[in-house]
């Protein structure tokens, strides 16, 4: 029988992790204590200074190497916040999970791993960290100022930092560059992906002077051409690839691959400081693993793909003129379809959508007869859903 009082972490089956305070250890039990908070916005290593629960006992064999995982805390009992979780304490499930909590609380969402960023979704925009003088910052720090030691050192993450340590694997050492992007649904995958194009398009632009007087307000400065049209022809990946789940009105049901093409004239791949011959050519964008089940079936509170929406939201004369015998149809018509408790999707209606698949649409050449042509066949699709068979 020991007495050794720790902050520690014990699994809970409602938030996975709680904070906890480990009184005394007596053979495979632990004594603890749990603080009670509230909510779980406000459940933190806080050195137990909410409001005490009871005493528990824990069952020591449940955890790895029969010992509780530690708090990573100072001296008082309070959470230590680390912009690179390499450097944690102590490594595990409950530390990584609050260390990005707390970052998410102090309106920091961006964390690091070593080489990897993890982006916890704010679900709002936060001004200060895209700014043109934040985009020059990086760019500076991380591509154009040499050094022996990490230039990562002594800057927040930020997406920023992949996208210039990508351009900078490929200008100085001609080297090609892959940025994976992954996540759950609504985790902003596409939000990121749109940063990093954009910023890599900047840094060619070499070494640039802060603007101390107006940089705050050049966070919405106008895409790089290139980077422009692969935004731009979004909507129509969106159209055809994209549908309402439970957690995404405008979930992506398919994989993109995106290739920015740059022409590196520096010979050997070797950059000056002062001059960057490494610039921005093309693009090009292959999709994969399209969920082709939904077309067919989908959850009741879902949707299939945005595409059957919009053209059922048409105008009647526009879908009449793809089909006559759309002329006073709407999803319930079509058992493919069904009904759908979603109006707007990303603050725009079917119709409004739309309008700007066929605007792209047009962009790509596709209008006339072979906008006609394209809109008929997902007309047969829709039918294809309606045709029974009897005995």
């Amino acid at each position: 029988m020991g007495k050794k009082v720790a902050y520690v972490f014990i699994r809970d089956p409602e938030y996975g992790w709680r904070p906890a305070i480990q009184e005394s250890v007596q053979g495979s039990k632990a004594i603890v204590t749990v603080p009670e908070y509230k909510d779980e916005q406000s459940m933190m290593s806080d050195g137990g200074r909410a409001k005490k629960g009871q005493q528990g006992e824990v069952n020591l064999k449940d955890y790895h190497a029969e010992v509780l995982p530690l708090q990573n805390v100072d001296h008082n009992g309070n959470i230590q916040e680390f912009a690179d979780m390499v450097k944690l304490p102590y490594l595990h499930e409950a530390g990584i999970l609050y260390n990005l909590k707390k970052r998410h609380i102090m309106g920091k969402p961006y964390t690091r791993t070593g080489d990897i960023v993890i982006a916890v979704n704010p679900f709002q925009w936060f001004t200060d960290l895209y700014t043109e003088n934040q985009r020059k910052h990086y760019s500076n720090k991380l591509v154009w100022e040499g050094g022996e030691k990490d230039p990562r050192e002594g800057l927040e993450p930020h997406v920023y930092e992949v996208s210039s340590l990508a351009y900078k694997g490929l200008a100085f050492h001609g080297l090609d560059q892959s940025i994976l992007v992954s996540g759950e649904s609504g985790a902003g995958k596409t939000e990121t992906v749109k940063i990093a194009m954009n910023h890599m398009a900047s840094v060619q632009a070499g070494p640039q002077k802060m603007d101390l007087l107006y940089g705050d307000d050049a966070g919405d400065a106008q895409l790089d051409p290139v980077v422009q049209r692969v935004v731009d022809s979004n909507p129509l990946l969106e159209a055809f690839g994209n549908a309402s789940t439970r957690r995404n009105d405008n979930s992506s049901r398919f994989g993109k691959y995106l290739q920015l093409q740059f022409d590196n004239k520096n010979k050997g791949g070797l950059v000056s400081a002062a001059n960057s011959n490494c610039r921005l050519a093309g693009s090009k964008c292959e999709v994969y693993l399209l969920e082709k089940n939904r077309v067919t079936v989908h959850d009741p509170e879902e949707r299939t793909y945005h595409i059957f929406y919009q053209i059922l939201a048409a105008p009647e004369d526009v879908k009449t003129g793809f089909w006559d015998k759309l002329r006073g149809t709407n999803r319930d018509s079509f058992k493919y379809i069904g009904p759908s408790a979603t109006k707007k999707v990303e603050g725009l209606s079917d119709e409004e959508h739309f309008d700007n698949t066929v605007k792209i649409l047009d962009l790509v050449n596709v209008h006339g007869l072979k906008l006609r042509m394209l809109m008929r066949a997902i007309c047969v699709v829709l039918q294809s859903g309606n045709i029974t068979f009897g005995p």
